[in-house]
């Protein structure tokens, strides 16, 4: 998602130059028509204040037929070639490597069609993407609002790699913001690395077969991911769906992926797969509030090695006695202003906050006292490294 905030942010620079000569044109004429209707109304012998005031409506008539000679060329012959000068210029201020085999589109109207573009960046993530089809409309009317409005983007048959090499800044991204009233993202399929992830969850292989999201505003990007999109497709070779304001994955496997990824109570299951559905409450609440359901199904319970024996048998114990199924559901806040510019769970810790939950409701599921809590978590990194992310935020 951010590799995609980037792209499109860097292409608005063709239609907010055409918008820019356009708005020069509009007041270039209606200084035009006062220059007419005041030599008009002059009855008497022109004054040197009229005579300089033709020669300057003249000049300007000149400039204005030009500027729009030159706009209706470029659209007509030069539109491609322009666009990749203009897109040379973006690489060299911002380092976004966009090139594209062929290219069409109109101006004026604000639609832009590409086809076998190649993306490349470098910054907190290693961005190494090519893409079949793009298509971008934008209501060139509104142009001029605080958000850039997008009627349309459908990106069509997308490949690559992104690897994150560092974690990236929370907050509002900076430049001028833009909403997008309808994604549409088709036959995708990339391997995301998080360097900085765990080594067992590090790399995330994504395929998706449609997405659609109505709308994407570049401010509340993870909400509108989170709550507004319908999807299908797999993560990790597992198969997931969303509808608008609900994403559910099934049979996601609880080991060797979910020793690390589910924290303390990794290291009692074995086997087994999970359920994991997550439904927003309240889409535009604040905070916004997340449900999340668990469904675990057809996992062991393996103890593991330790010097109290006896609190491991219990809460082995407390294990078998939920059965070979257990639900969980809890919920999840987060504060809106946290989420401002955010474009992926990992820049929030959303995962850890769901782990360190989970743990929680299932150890007063199992009815564990404190000191029995502190044996299961003993020894997690994950889920002291989810306290410690917490305990600072929450500072």
């Amino acid at each position: 998602m951010e590799a995609l905030l980037i792209v499109v942010a860097e292409l608005m620079a063709v239609p907010l130059l055409v918008a820019a000569a356009l708005l020069f044109e509009l007041v270039g004429a209606a200084l035009l028509g006062a220059g007419y209707l005041v030599l008009w109304r002059s009855r008497q012998r022109p004054t040197r204040l009229l005579r300089w005031w033709r020669r300057a409506v003249w000049t300007l008539t000149g400039v204005l037929g030009l500027v729009l000679t030159t706009l209706v060329f470029v659209d007509l012959v030069l539109y491609e070639p322009g666009l990749r000068l203009l897109l040379d210029q973006v690489e060299r201020t911002s380092g976004v490597d966009v090139c594209f085999e062929r290219a069409r589109g109109n101006i004026f109207t604000g639609h832009v069609h590409l086809e076998g573009v190649a993306i490349r960046h470098r910054n907190g993530a290693d961005l190494a993407l090519s893409i079949g089809r793009l298509d971008i409309d934008i209501a060139m009317l509104r142009l001029f609002e605080r958000e850039v409005p997008i009627t349309a983007l459908q990106l069509h048959g997308v490949r690559g790699a992104i690897v994150r090499n560092r974690a990236l800044g929370v907050g509002q991204p900076g430049g001028r913001g833009f909403v997008i009233e309808r994604l549409v993202v088709d036959d995708l399929a990339v391997d995301f690395e998080d360097l900085a992830g765990a080594a067992t969850t590090r790399v995330l292989p994504l395929a998706l077969e449609h997405l659609e999201i109505t709308p994407l505003r570049s401010e509340y990007a993870l909400v509108d991911v989170l709550c507004h999109a319908r999807a299908r497709g797999r993560a990790r070779g597992n198969a997931f769906l969303a509808e608008p304001g609900s994403w559910t994955v099934r049979d996601v496997p609880l080991a060797p992926q979910g020793v690390v990824g589910l924290g303390a109570v990794g290291r009692w299951l074995r086997d087994g797969s999970v359920d994991i559905g997550v439904t927003c409450v309240e889409p535009d609440g604040d905070p916004l509030r997340l449900r999340v359901d668990l469904d675990l199904a057809g996992f062991r319970v393996s103890p593991p090695a330790g010097d109290r024996r006896s609190a491991i048998q219990r809460i082995a114990a407390a294990f078998s006695h939920l059965g070979a199924r257990l639900q969980l559901q809890f919920e999840l806040e987060l504060e809106r202003k946290r989420l401002r510019g955010v474009a992926s769970a990992a820049q929030v810790g959303l995962w850890d906050l769901a782990v360190h939950q989970y743990n929680l409701q299932l150890g007063r599921k199992l009815g564990l006292d404190a000191d029995d809590m502190n044996l299961l978590g003993l020894g997690s990194r994950a889920l002291d490294a989810a306290h410690q992310r917490l305990h600072a935020r929450q500072r």
